[in-house]
């Protein structure tokens, strides 16, 4: 006859986690201290792990953006963007500058100096909601992630992608891009 073991559910809490996390049972999110404190004008990425090859490779990294120029790129592979705000904390706005044409028919375009306004989308993101705040980047997606100038606390997020994957950086050398200043 089996042993017969029976669970009673508890409900999540931040004083479990943390136990678990004491345990070296889980890993929560957090902004690591280089990623809030950073000065640069880009921004930190702290890497806090990456898979053994032996499995696959992964990595998660955690991103303070700094960056205010829109410097657009692609990658070859999938991105997972994870914008939780575990801390509560007050950021400036976070924007998604994204094309809706693939990598192929964008870079024509790009070279040629065709692209225009309606190539491009501006998304001001939003942390911590259950529809928006999760979302994969598709390979041959162009794309970045800026800031605004002020001179609140920058925005801080997470990021889950191939350990090895490129940033392939698109030269702005035909093009001042930028978003438009906000009516106050």
């Amino acid at each position: 006859m089996k042993k017969e073991i029976i669970l009673k559910p508890v409900k999540a809490s931040e004083k479990l986690f943390k136990d678990f996390e004491k345990k070296k049972l889980i890993k929560l999110f957090r902004p690591t201290l280089k990623t809030i404190s950073t000065k640069t004008k880009t921004g930190a990425v702290s890497r806090l792990y990456s898979s053994r090859k032996i499995f696959g490779t992964h990595s998660l990294m955690c991103v303070g953006k700094r960056t205010t120029d829109i410097r657009l790129s692609y990658h070859d592979d999938n991105e997972d963007l994870i914008l939780l705000n575990p801390l509560g904390m007050k950021f400036k706005k976070l924007y998604f500058i994204v094309s809706a044409l693939k990598k192929t028919q964008f870079l024509k375009k790009f070279l040629s100096g065709l692209l225009s306004p309606k190539d491009l989308t501006a998304v001001e993101l939003e942390f911590n909601d259950p529809a928006l705040s999760f979302f994969t980047v598709l390979k041959g997606t162009v794309h970045c992630e800026i800031t605004d100038a002020s001179k609140k606390q920058h925005p801080i997020f997470f990021v889950s992608e191939p350990s090895r994957l490129k940033d392939n950086k698109l030269s702005a050398f035909l093009y001042d891009i930028r978003i438009s200043p906000e009516k106050t």
